[in-house]
């Protein structure tokens, strides 16, 4: 693979040298951000899809990569991109629509174990809306559901023997979850108590019902995540989606794969997947530098 790539670098320079007449600074500028991306991707460079640029790019930006390189950087990206799909060598151009970004990523925040917890285990469970408010929480943090799709479940799609959830995603894109034990329970107290919640309303079909018996919206779900939070005492700033991000970045600190992750996420590319090892992989580097003798600053 590394044979390859570099093949195809090979091409890709002498068509800037050649046919589009580029200064030797600016396609060894150019040569040495694609190695560094080459590197990064660990797949041949004709198989790079536009997710797998926007991560790439994120990652980069979050490293601290100066603005004029991080425009460089898609600049050369671009023109990569150009040629691939110009010489047959992919099928599109991965870099239609690949913008710089205006200022330094925010990696998705997300919580330790420790603080997901104490958010769970401080709603009381001993009101009907807060056996819900428990069970959505868990729904979020155990299944890395989006607040529009826990909003949107059906009960029908819950499949108690199985312990599985049938979600629909963005795009009508259907997909498999499995939920967590624990999970479950907090689930099933929830669906006991449900019934009371819709009184002579028809019952919309949904999970998740408002005190009114209407289907929640995603807007309700960030209010019961933030009521939650706050009674917690844990920071501010958490959104459904932190427990989405909680659930992926704490599977793959476990073992779990990217390939496995993307799919319980729902991710169409693995590149959107792909930001998380950059929050994985800071992690694993400071408790390398803790614990390991020679990891220790020197005194």
């Amino acid at each position: 693979m590394q044979e390859e790539n570099g093949l195809i670098l090979d091409g890709f320079s002498m068509e800037l040298i050649h046919g589009r007449n580029l200064s030797p600074k600016t396609v060894r500028a150019y040569r040495s951000d694609l190695e560094k991306l080459a590197r990064w991707f660990g797949a041949p460079l004709n198989t790079l899809e536009r997710d797998n640029l926007r991560a790439f790019l994120m990652h980069e930006t979050a490293r601290g990569l100066e603005p004029r390189s991080l425009a460089r950087l898609v600049s050369a990206m671009r023109c990569f991109g150009r040629w691939l799909a110009e010489t047959g060598r992919a099928p599109a151009d991965p870099s239609l629509g690949l913008r710089s970004p205006g200022k330094p990523g925010k990696l998705p925040g997300f919580m330790s174990v420790r603080e997901v917890t104490a958010v769970l285990e401080g709603i009381p469970c001993d009101t009907p809306a807060s056996v819900r408010n428990r069970a959505v929480l868990e729904l979020l943090y155990g299944c890395g559901l989006r607040a529009s799709e826990a909003s949107s479940v059906s009960v029908e799609a819950y499949n108690r023997e199985e312990l599985t959830l049938r979600i629909t995603g963005k795009g009508s894109k259907q997909r498999i979850v499995p939920i967590p034990a624990q999970t479950a329970v907090h689930l099933d107290r929830w669906l006991s108590v449900r019934q009371s919640f819709l009184g002579r309303r028809q019952d919309p079909g949904t999970i998740f019902l408002s005190i009114r018996g209407r289907k929640l919206d995603p807007r309700d779900i960030g209010r019961i995540v933030a009521s939650a939070v706050n009674g917690a005492a844990v920071s501010a700033g958490v959104s459904p989606h932190t427990f989405r991000h909680s659930f992926a970045t704490h599977l793959l600190e476990r073992g779990a794969g990217l390939r496995e992750v993307q799919e319980l996420l729902g991710h169409a590319g693995l590149g959107t997947t792909q930001i998380y090892t950059h929050l994985t992989g800071e992690r694993l580097m400071r408790s390398y530098r803790s614990a390991h003798p020679r990891g220790r600053n020197r005194k």
